[in-house]
């Protein structure tokens, strides 16, 4: 029943923009179809239709303008048809598009619907006086940034390439990594309006074929009119609903979707935004770094066990001390309750009270830090929070022991690798605060089984969101919550080659 709760019915239908204009034919008279292209690009000044009509064979180029190689349109194609032209007086204008130095990669298109996407892509679209079809020529470029190291996933040691907003250079970025030749980039389409250019791609050898085909079904048959980026994607194929845990791991690093390939799972690649996105994905691969696997495995299991332990904190730690200093006294040591009364003397508002206020202020903090330009950004969050703290306490709103609660558990949720989850621990964190204002300890408890049993409920793709925990896969601890050796995961094939040489 509670799985199902969490669960949305979704009614996926097929439906394309340019279905109204699939029954529209390219005519043989040239001025009726750029008329027709006309009334379907309409007036913006970036739209250009360039026209030929002076030369035996008239013509007309159409394209838009920053989003094509107006000097390889000049060079390749232009020149070249007004050249033979002239020279040639045995003129055929089906001939004509064959003339110019990139005839092996022209396409023809006998209905509008077939021009009308190209165009927008940034192909040019030949229309020629005679010939009841047209000509699309690949001419893309725009301006893109060069390949950086990314900000949201930082590491002291490992690559420092990320991917960018361009779908051919995170190609080449992860080919650069795998050079392997079952390594497929199919692409698609998604939004009515948008058209947005995604890649599914995976390693055909490896893959999980019931994951590809249940990605390549839910991105095939999407109804919407609009994706900007991988996060609404997300949203929209997610099968969990409602639940605050993501089910699609995002990441920006070459070398976390490379390694993603290699194990079976499926890379979705966006065009306008360097955030990737891999499925199926775990409960457990959100502990996990790309950086574990450059240090040594001892470091790497402590580290992935400090991220554990704070996102423990993050979630319970506000709640645990509202629990234990309103109803659970005999739980602390004496001295220390001792101490905490004395904090507490004079404080005008109880626990419950004073951990939301003050976690409702540190979130105001840290949204306002992110928000803010970036030279002050920071120093507006840190002085704030200090500032704040300090000021609260000695006007006696506040006991100076909330603060280095709030404090803590502000900390631990920078821990974790990805933004997206620890938003999760973030959220729940105010349930979790409710409960133990209300029912203590006791509530905290049933939450958090009510919280298990709703991990092991959600799925990724088909797949259990908490495996191999649950259901328990003996095989795959070496790299589950600590990351044993990396000659304990090789073949015992490779193993003895090892051993050998």
């Amino acid at each position: 029943m509670s799985q199902q709760f969490f669960k949305r019915k979704r009614h996926y239908t097929e439906s394309s923009e340019t279905e109204k204009y699939e029954h529209l034919l390219v005519s043989s008279d040239l001025k009726t179809n750029l008329i027709e292209i006309e009334n379907i690009l309409g007036d913006s000044i970036d739209v250009k239709i360039v026209q030929f009509m002076e030369l035996p064979i008239p013509f007309a180029i159409c394209y838009i303008e920053g989003l094509i190689n107006k000097q390889q349109l000049e060079l390749s194609i232009i020149e070249p048809i007004k050249s033979w032209q002239l020279k040639d007086t045995t003129l055929q204008p089906i001939d004509l598009v064959h003339q110019t130095e990139v005839s092996a990669v022209i396409s023809t298109c006998d209905h509008f619907n077939l021009i009308v996407t190209p165009v927008l892509k940034g192909q040019a679209i030949i229309f020629v006086d005679g010939v009841n079809q047209a000509y699309s020529i690949p001419l893309e470029t725009w301006e893109t940034r060069g390949v950086e190291e990314p900000e949201a996933q930082t590491m002291v040691r490992g690559p420092r390439e990320g991917f960018i907003e361009t779908l051919q250079t995170n190609t080449t970025l992860l080919r650069r990594r795998i050079s392997n030749p079952t390594l497929r980039f199919k692409p698609f389409e998604v939004g009515k309006i948008t058209k947005t250019t995604i890649l599914v791609s995976y390693l055909e050898s490896q893959v999980d074929q019931e994951v590809l085909q249940e990605v390549i079904k839910r991105v095939t048959n999407l109804n919407t009119d609009k994706i900007f980026e991988s996060g609404m994607l997300e949203e929209l194929i997610d099968e969990n609903g409602y639940s605050p845990f993501p089910t699609f791991q995002s990441t920006e690093r070459p070398d976390v979707a490379a390694a993603a390939l290699t194990e079976g799972n499926v890379v979705i690649m966006f065009e306008g935004t360097p955030f990737v996105l891999i499925t199926p994905t775990t409960f457990i691969s959100f502990f996990q770094a790309a950086e574990d696997y450059y240090h040594h495995f001892d470091l790497s299991s402590f580290i992935r066990f400090i991220r554990v332990l704070s996102f423990m904190i993050s979630l319970a730690l506000p709640a645990t001390y509202i629990a234990v200093t309103t109803f659970h006294h005999e739980l602390i040591p004496t001295n220390l309750l001792v101490s905490l009364a004395a904090q507490r003397e004079g404080v005008p508002f109880p626990a419950f009270v004073e951990a939301l206020v003050m976690e409702t202020i540190f979130e105001i903090l840290r949204e306002a830090g992110i928000r803010m330009p970036r030279p002050i950004g920071s120093a507006v969050s840190i002085v704030g929070a200090i500032v704040i703290g300090e000021s609260a306490v000695a006007a006696g709103l506040v006991s100076p022991a909330i603060v280095i609660v709030v404090s803590l558990t502000a900390i631990s949720s920078f821990v974790s690798p990805y933004y997206a989850f620890s938003g999760a621990a973030r959220l729940l964190r105010f349930v979790l605060m409710i409960l133990a204002a209300t029912t203590g300890i006791f509530g905290m408890i049933f939450f958090m089984l009510g919280l298990l049993i709703h991990l092991c409920s959600l799925t990724s793709m088909g797949k259990p969101y908490f495996t191999p925990l649950a259901p328990f896969q003996s095989g795959k601890q070496k790299d589950s919550l600590l990351r044993l050796p990396l000659w304990w995961t090789q073949t015992k094939l490779h193993r003895k080659r090892v051993n050998k040489s």
